[in-house]
């Protein structure tokens, strides 16, 4: 079974950690591919980041995303149409309600990272994840958002984060979960991540997808866009 953490972030974006040492540590952990998934800064600092990519080794898959933080959802879609044909992985950085849903209904993001950061309740509903079920857009699940959180709101975090998940399965979302790391010292190991999924409500094999078949599925399908051999999300070229 392939696993592969589809956000993690290195010192382009104010991490601690080099490419270099997260390629190095993934494989340690057991991961299959991971993803660079830095902040957006610009096209410049986007070409700079894939060429230290490139000269990266360590035995496993190594891709490269963009994670877009922006201040509205107009902002959010440009930054979304100029680096999607450059990376393997789109993401969205969740929280406010408007963005969250701006991020379900493009078909050219790939996942919405935390939507329920910084909120009291869990930044979903139900016409969101149909948008997000129709635009094929993944819901992640932040293990820094967990891991950071302290004592007197980790309860209502993990309470939000269990709240998608169940919505998620209801709905029959893609959910994928992803470390959100900004060091190596916040990544965790394929199976540590499914198991908070198991803690949170989801079963065994929906959790082993979360963290393996999902993200691989991602992965692949973007590469066959790229390549040119899907027009867009599911549409291939016969």
């Amino acid at each position: 079974m392939k696993f592969y953490d589809l956000i993690v972030q290195s010192n382009h974006s104010g991490g601690e950690s080099s490419i270099k040492e997260i390629v190095e540590f993934a494989a340690k952990l057991g991961f299959s591919g991971i993803v660079i998934c830095d902040n957006f800064e610009s096209m410049e600092k986007l070409k700079a980041i894939k060429q230290e990519i490139a000269s990266a080794k360590g035995g496993i898959e190594i891709y490269q995303g963009v994670k877009v933080k922006a201040n509205t959802p107009e902002e959010m879609r440009e930054i979304v149409n100029r680096v999607r044909d450059h990376v393997d992985i789109v993401a969205v950085h969740g929280g406010d309600y408007n963005m969250n849903r701006s991020a379900c209904e493009n078909s050219k993001v790939d996942i919405l990272a935390h939507p329920e950061l910084e909120r009291y309740d869990s930044g979903l509903d139900d016409v969101c994840l149909k948008l997000a079920a129709e635009n094929s857009v993944a819901i992640g699940i932040d293990f820094k958002n967990i891991l950071y959180s302290y004592r007197g709101i980790r309860g209502r975090i993990l309470g939000s984060v269990g709240r998608n998940i169940e919505l998620c399965m209801e709905m029959k979302n893609k959910i994928v979960i992803t470390s959100g790391a900004a060091s190596i010292w916040d990544m965790r190991a394929p199976r540590e991540l499914v198991a908070i999924l198991t803690v949170l409500g989801m079963d065994l094999s929906q959790a082993f997808l979360s963290a393996s078949g999902m993200p691989q599925a991602i992965l692949e399908e973007n590469k066959k866009i790229l390549e040119g051999k899907i027009l867009t999300k599911g549409v291939e070229v016969v």
